[in-house]
């Protein structure tokens, strides 16, 4: 079990990505997330403790609490290797970056963390390079601008998603 904080989808925009994944998903041998599921990683916390979860709501409020909703789209695709798979699809994010930037910043502090890749990840396969001949069935994908106005804190377990909790943004344009 491990927990992140992501920024969620609406159902519009994982609605245009399921009709798209849907066409290719029996293409390749593969875990594909659900598309109720879809969301962009803010910041992975790994396996904190009880007590670190805990504390983690206070710190999340305060931030959300002086963050303005802004708009993003999910356009391109992309491939990486990580420790639970060979193969990673994902589609990239596009929009107001520099507000989405600033959310991550303020929600993972350390100064000597990992360069930040906005993405949306939509399926792991077991074989390297398994998903990379859907690349050009998905380069030209640009979804529909979606407002990004929460963060949510969600519990990870084989890629089953609980949200345990969900903080608004405190202003609006």
């Amino acid at each position: 079990m491990s927990f992140f904080l992501a920024a969620d989808l609406d159902e519009p925009v994982r609605a245009e990505v399921g009709a798209r994944i849907d066409a290719l998903r029996d293409r390749v041998v593969a875990k594909w997330l659900r598309f109720d599921k879809l969301h962009v990683t803010l910041r992975f916390l790994g396996h904190p403790s009880g007590d670190a979860l805990e504390a983690m709501h206070p710190v999340v409020t305060e931030v959300t609490q002086r963050t303005t909703p802004f708009e993003l789209r999910l356009r391109g695709v992309g491939f990486f290797v990580t420790a639970r798979a060979p193969s990673v699809l994902w589609l990239g994010v596009a929009g107001d970056l520099a507000a989405l930037g600033t959310l991550e910043s303020a929600l993972n502090p350390e100064p000597d963390r990992p360069t930040y890749l906005p993405h949306v990840t939509l399926a792991r396969a077991q074989t390297a390079g398994a998903l990379e001949r859907l690349a050009p069935e998905l380069t030209d994908f640009c979804s529909s601008p979606f407002t990004v106005n929460h963060v949510t804190l969600y519990e990870s377990t084989n890629l089953h998603y609980r949200p345990l909790f969900r903080c608004d943004f405190g202003q609006s344009r």
